[in-house]
């Protein structure tokens, strides 16, 4: 019987646990700092049972998962001291690797799954399947952590600190800030009529605006300069695009428009 300890019940952690709760041979415990989490994640079958902090260091899992916020992830993996095998799912990972280097057997993991919905119940919206999910650290380490996460039936894939911050910080925390910055220009419009006018374009592409403040505030700071740098190159190219709209250059913004969805369309 293998033993996980998930420490935090949100969205994400949730998600993972009920996964490894529902394959064989997994007994998956939870810990949330919120009491109610536990009870109604116990209640509706998300874990096995539940863990308390201290026991993560003083008994042996065959892994641990981190899935709180990034400063409180910091800020438990700073104080703990375990040779158990830890993997953490917060989306920066430089600040991370920094307060793990105590740990013997410690994998930044990065699942991209996330959705904009929050705590137990958004663990419904959490995509695992076939999501990729960043793993850095030793190869035996990672090798392990995948093994043990298989049945979350994602793509593990190996990248560097660097790699990683730099280009989450452009395809998703910059890609928030823009989000802010559309419905903020939304919002300051007087006109009384404007939300009439929201259709699903909008929508869709202002979506994770709505989620967590307190998480995404954590996000950014923590990815900060990575993040300053992404929204600067949109910035620049955002420019570009206005210029060739302000110049009616037709010719070229029929080009620029084209040569983007053909970027957009091999996404997927």
């Amino acid at each position: 019987m293998l033993k996980i300890a998930i420490w935090g019940l949100g969205a994400m952690g949730a998600a993972i646990a009920e996964r490894l709760r529902q394959a064989p041979d997994y007994e998956v415990l939870g810990f949330d700092i919120e009491p109610a989490n536990i009870r109604d994640a116990l209640a509706i079958g998300v874990i096995h049972g539940a863990f308390e902090p201290k026991e993560i260091s003083e008994m042996p899992f065959d892994l641990v998962v981190i899935a709180v916020p990034p400063t409180e992830t910091v800020a438990i993996l700073q104080n703990l001291h375990t040779t158990n095998l830890i993997v953490d799912v917060a989306s920066v990972k430089r600040p991370i690797m920094t307060a793990t280097e105590h740990l013997p057997h410690f994998v930044g993991g990065h699942p991209m799954a996330g959705t904009d919905e929050t705590g137990l119940n958004g663990r419904r919206k959490v995509m695992l399947e076939q999501a990729r999910f960043f793993l850095i650290g030793e190869k035996s380490d990672r090798q392990k952590v995948a093994e043990l996460l298989a049945p979350l039936g994602s793509q593990f894939e190996t990248v560097t600190v660097q790699q990683h911050d730099a280009l989450v910080a452009l395809t998703s925390d910059a890609t928030h800030l823009i989000a802010d910055a559309l419905v903020a220009t939304l919002g300051a419009n007087e006109n009384t009529q404007k939300h009439e006018f929201v259709g699903p374009g909008f929508l869709d592409t202002t979506r994770i605006a709505a989620a967590s403040p307190d998480l995404w505030t954590q996000i950014l700071l923590n990815n900060r300069t990575a993040t300053m740098a992404a929204v600067a190159d949109f910035i620049t190219e955002l420019t570009r695009l206005n210029d060739l709209v302000a110049n009616g250059d037709a010719d070229q913004l029929l080009l620029a428009l084209t040569n983007i969805q053909q970027i957009r369309r091999g996404l997927g």
